[in-house]
């Protein structure tokens, strides 16, 4: 289930999350005025509207604390602003005296009249403080040794971590996917905030000698880009997770976040780490976030380096977890056994800390392989409550919703994870995805072509805009698709030349079939025998499909909760056989 997660656009003409307004409609809905008398004060006012190139139905969107900020300044010049035309607005209407009156008669009677007194009715409308948005962009590293990159990154990831879990009712931060595109960017600030949609931008750097770090840490306002905190502090590493806590204290204080007790004795409590263990999980997080095959090698010894060094440390074990849960098929091991040594982590994690989010995700993932969608689900939200900034929990919770039939659940779900990973990649094949399990080829199309200008080496991508392409019935294109995602996805020129030259004969059907034969090599790097069943089921071979789809479920394949979804399985939905399968996955049929 996990890269097999959508999104919806964020033109759907709904509010997503975080209090984002998708329109120009919504934009004046909310300030209570005409579309064009907003879109006037953008060009004469300022008026803080946003644009995101990649979103086809999408121009424009802008967030409600920033239009709240901005017209608490601009009021007194917005006052005399009417509307040149047409009928006038609710706000208009209220300010005419004997309605004012009348108004402020029957408030001052329901409520006493104490708050009501030198308040305007649109202010008081919009005084509940806004979600606030946050970004850490990647700390620096300013050791002399390049090999201390794992260590800055490491940082980052901690800080996102650590401020994702303070008030999260309050402050939305951005996932590390997305913010770490930042990283020795040429971009400036202001169109970082812009893209990401944040108010506030924490920028940092660590330079280690030995065994001390220091961290310097600024915190910026997005709309004037002013310096509101900055500090620089010294630890040893065996203290830097209170030092984290101090940055995370000081953040929350300059943006009004007001910390819980519980927050503030776990902030402020002190905290020390193994310092072997520590650092063999940062370069496991390091090459983990690589995801490449030799990667995710490294990343394995790593963590397994942090476990032997502390055989408590939870963080470590969710990580080895990850790693063959979700990564399964980038290592030279069998889906089976790979799900098994996820279990026995994900399950070591969560024994040692009930509390961490990322070992109740990898929890899930494991009842996944298990079919137990109750369990997952179960596991997805206690991940969710303990910490409503993992984006990868509601990335994977809302695939998992889409393939249980439970497209609105869904659609909330991963539209918050979009909100949170905006500009990742795997926030666009989730959206491409959507899209076409959802049938809405046309808009996979295109979304898929406007992602492929920031990824155009995405092997993913090419692939679902092959996919649209071939249920549309272009094929020449659809085969074009595939074959670049073979050459990116490391096929060998021979393969290539082979599905190429078959291709010659008669489309994309011989394409099939020369592609199946040599799929069927158990032996093959790209192995895998939903493949197979998913090439015969397109060929319109029924019991080979179905032959090989019962490999793929005896080989515990994560890839058949797509089942109830994809339609290169059409054709099989009325076989018995077909049926039986997707009653033994606890699947809707």
């Amino acid at each position: 289930m996990s890269n097999q997660a959508a999104a919806t656009p964020s033109g759907s003409g709904r509010s997503s999350a975080e209090g984002r307004l998708d329109s120009w409609k919504e934009i004046a809905a909310y300030l209570r005025r005409e579309v064009r008398t907003v879109q006037r004060w953008e060009k004469s006012a300022n008026l803080p509207v946003h644009r995101l190139q990649i979103e086809k139905q999408s121009a424009v969107y802008a967030y409600k604390s920033e239009l709240d900020a901005w017209y608490t300044e601009r009021r007194p010049h917005l006052e005399s602003d009417s509307e040149p035309e047409g009928k006038p607005t609710l706000f208009e209407r209220l300010r005419q005296p004997w309605i004012a009156a009348a108004v402020a008669a029957l408030i001052l009677i329901l409520s006493g009249g104490v708050y009501f007194v030198g308040k305007s009715w649109w202010f008081r409308a919009h005084s509940v403080p806004a979600k606030i948005k946050l970004a850490v962009l990647p700390f620096k590293n300013l050791s002399a040794d390049p090999e201390q990159e794992y260590f800055s990154d490491g940082m980052t990831e901690e800080m996102i971590t650590e401020l994702g879990r303070m008030q999260p009712e309050r402050l939305g931060v951005i996932a590390r996917t997305s913010a770490m595109l930042y990283k020795n960017t040429q971009k400036d600030l202001s169109q970082i905030c812009r893209e990401l949609g944040v108010q506030y931008a924490l920028e940092g750097s660590v330079f280690r000698a030995g065994n001390r770090a220091r961290i310097t840490a600024q915190l910026i306002q997005c709309s004037d880009q002013t310096h509101v905190w900055a500090d620089s502090s010294e630890r040893d590493l065996v203290n830097i997770v209170s030092l984290q806590g101090d940055v995370a204290q000081a953040v929350a204080k300059n943006i009004q976040i007001v910390l819980k007790p519980d927050e503030r004795a776990r902030l402020s409590a002190p905290q020390e780490v193994n310092l072997e263990a520590y650092q063999a999980y940062l370069r496991g997080l390091y090459f983990w976030n690589q995801l490449t095959p030799d990667s995710v090698q490294a990343a394995i010894k790593h963590f397994q380096s942090a476990i032997k060094n502390d055989p408590g440390y939870a963080p470590a074990y969710a990580g080895l977890a990850n790693c063959y849960s979700l990564a399964y098929m980038l290592l030279d091991i069998a889906p089976r056994d790979a799900y098994s040594r996820a279990k026995t982590a994900a399950t070591r994690a969560a024994a040692l800390d009930q509390n961490s989010a990322e070992a109740h995700v990898s929890l899930a993932n494991v009842a996944e392989r298990d079919w137990d969608w109750f369990a997952a689900e179960r596991e997805f939200r206690r991940a969710i409550q303990l910490d409503p900034n993992l984006s990868p929990a509601h990335l994977f919770y809302g695939s998992l919703l889409l393939v249980l039939r439970k497209p609105d659940d869904a659609s909330t779900e991963l539209r918050t994870a979009q909100s949170l990973d905006p500009v990742s990649q795997m926030t666009g094949n989730a959206m491409v995805i959507n899209l076409y399990y959802s049938r809405r080829y046309d808009e996979a199309i295109t979304v898929a072509k406007q992602w492929l200008e920031l990824y155009p080496d995405s092997v993913g991508l090419h692939d679902w805009l092959g996919d649209a392409y071939f249920q549309k019935g272009m094929e020449p294109l659809a085969l074009a698709e595939y074959l670049r995602a073979e050459e990116l996805g490391g096929s060998s020129p021979s393969r290539i030349a082979a599905l190429r030259n078959a291709s010659r004969t008669s489309g994309l059907r011989s394409f099939w079939r020369k592609k199946t034969s040599l799929d069927e090599d158990p032996t093959s790097p790209a192995f895998s025998a939903y493949d197979v069943a998913h090439d015969y089921a397109t060929l319109g071979d029924r019991d080979n499909s179905v032959l090989w789809l019962q490999n793929s479920y005896n080989a515990k394949d994560s890839r058949l909760v797509e089942l109830s979804l994809d339609p290169r399985f059409d054709n099989l939905r009325s076989d018995p056989r077909f049926q039986d399968l997707l009653r033994r996955l606890n699947l809707p049929q």
